[in-house]
Order: structure tokens, then sequence, then C-alpha cells
């Protein structure tokens, strides 16, 4: 029911976003990719993998274009001069590279979302992992707002590691 109530919630989100005509707003995935960015350099202990694996097959980029996508990639490509996949743990099981128990079978991080809900302020609560396998995943919890017009984090925390 909370991964239901927090897809409602993102999409919302998005889609308030995407069609305000009021004035343009930044995009959602401009925020997606700053909560995958602080995920990523929030755990350095597993950010030393030689690919990064964005997962942009969920829900939460439904509203997102396939140009916005390769944004994000090209994004972390620049950045971290790392080859950028964009996968679900569940493709990689497919495809054979992750377990069945999701532990990796390539030499990557696997950055995904598990709830994007409102704030109070206008802005978004993002939840989620930078993910290697079930007992090497980092929880994080980041807070973004639109402050002159464009997405920043306000806070980021590490809510656990495994």
């Amino acid at each position: 029911m909370e991964t239901v109530i927090s897809l409602i919630s993102a999409l919302s989100i998005a889609f308030s976003i995407s069609t305000s005509n009021d004035y343009k707003q930044p995009r959602i995935i401009d925020a997606f990719i700053l909560a995958y960015d602080e995920m990523y350099k929030g755990d350095s202990g597993l950010s030393s993998k030689k690919y990064i694996i964005l997962d942009m097959e969920s829900l939460y980029f439904t509203d997102t274009t396939y140009e916005e996508r390769e944004k994000a990639i090209q994004y972390f490509n620049k950045k971290y001069n790392k080859t950028v996949l964009n996968a679900s743990l569940f493709r990689l099981q497919q495809i054979g590279l992750a377990s069945n128990i999701g532990s990796l079978r390539i030499d990557g991080n696997l950055l995904m979302f598990t709830s994007i809900e409102p704030n109070v302020d206008g802005g978004i609560v993002v939840k989620g992992y930078n993910w290697v396998s079930p007992v090497g995943a980092s929880e994080f919890r980041i807070i973004l707002n639109i402050i002159d017009g464009q997405w920043k984090v306000i806070e980021s925390k590490l809510l656990g590691v495994a």
C-alpha cells in the first residue's frame, strides 16, 4: 500500500510540474538526477565500482522522456567517468547480471528509488538505495525543493547500511 501511495504522489508531482502554465518549472528528471547523485556520492564505500546503474525503468520515471533519461546517463558518465547503464534489479536478474537473491554480478552500483512523496514546502522527499547486494546497500532519504527555478538538495541523510 505504501508503494501505491508513493507512486500516486510521485505521478501527481510530476504531472503538476510538467503541466503548469504559470511559469516554467524545472523538470522532475533534474530532481531525480540530484537524488541519484546524492545517493552515489554519499556512499564512498560502495561507490568504487566500475559501473553505475540507474534504475529508470520504475514507475517514477513514467513522465520522463527518453531524452531526459539519456541526460541522466550522460550526467553520470561525464561526472564520474564510468560506464552508466539503465536497468532495474529485475532486469539485471533477467539478463544474468544479478543473482536471484539480488546480488549484482557486475562490478557496479545500482541506484534505485523506493518512494517519492511530496513535502510540505512543495518539494519532494525521495528514499532509495545505493545497491550492490542485499547485504551491501545503503539507504538514503533526500529532500529536494525548487529554489530560484531549479531543484536543489535541501537535506541528504544516510538512513542505514547493510
